[in-house]
């Protein structure tokens, strides 16, 4: 069941003498922003969030796939076995995905396989719509900076059918002038809102695992 859990920006107070006297298209600029602040919330609860009152995050609605050794690192192998910790046919499927913070990444990029083999590997003009991405053995991943660090206890990497995360948005954006509320002020508010919720389909067959730091 997906509902709606409003994100607000809350106001923000511009001079009525800054909006008179500015060169550039300010309102564009603060609308931008204020969809900005709105994302980041949103992107922590889709991650985090435990349900009550927003999104159940993907983080929390995952499954044990693994519990490393380590309460701060990552081998090899319990990658391998996170990975095959997941359905073969989530394994296969096009949005098959890591997910981990850019800290973990950056330890990631430093282990081998038996061979002494980098798992992590450069992908062709990855910057590009049209070339080969980075991997880690073998699997594209999402860089998400509100993933939980390598910290006793938490989990630090997702892995499995990412697409199967579903996102609600009841309606886009909405920016608001507030143009008499703070008018003895001299000043103009703005605000933007936005509902929306997100859930990780799963029936019972578990499309996205998570690796737990050894507590």
């Amino acid at each position: 069941t997906l509902n709606a859990c409003t994100y607000t920006s809350k106001p923000v107070l511009v001079p009525i003498q800054l909006l008179q006297d500015t060169e550039v298209d300010l309102e564009a600029f603060i609308a931008d922003a204020l969809g900005v602040r709105i994302g980041r919330a949103q992107n922590a609860h889709y991650t985090t969030g435990d349900g009550s009152s927003k999104p159940n995050g993907i983080v929390v609605a995952s499954t044990a796939g693994k519990t490393a050794d380590s309460a701060t690192a990552i081998t090899f192998p319990e990658l391998v076995d996170l990975e095959h910790s997941v359905d073969p046919v989530y394994r296969s499927a096009p949005g098959v995905r890591y997910m981990f913070k850019d800290s973990t990444l950056q330890a990631l990029k430093k282990l081998v396989d038996g061979s002494s083999r980098p798992l992590w590997q450069a992908g062709i003009n990855s910057t590009f719509a049209n070339g080969a991405p980075d991997t880690i053995n073998g699997y594209r991943y999402v860089i998400n900076q509100d993933m939980p660090a390598m910290t006793a206890g938490l989990k630090s990497v997702l892995f499995g059918d990412l697409s199967k995360y579903l996102v609600r948005e009841c309606t886009d954006i909405v920016l608001m002038r507030l143009n008499e509320r703070y008018a003895d002020y001299h000043q103009v508010a703005f605000l933007a809102y936005m509902r929306s919720d997100g859930d990780l389909l799963d029936a019972g067959t578990h499309p996205v695992k998570h690796l737990i730091q050894h507590a």
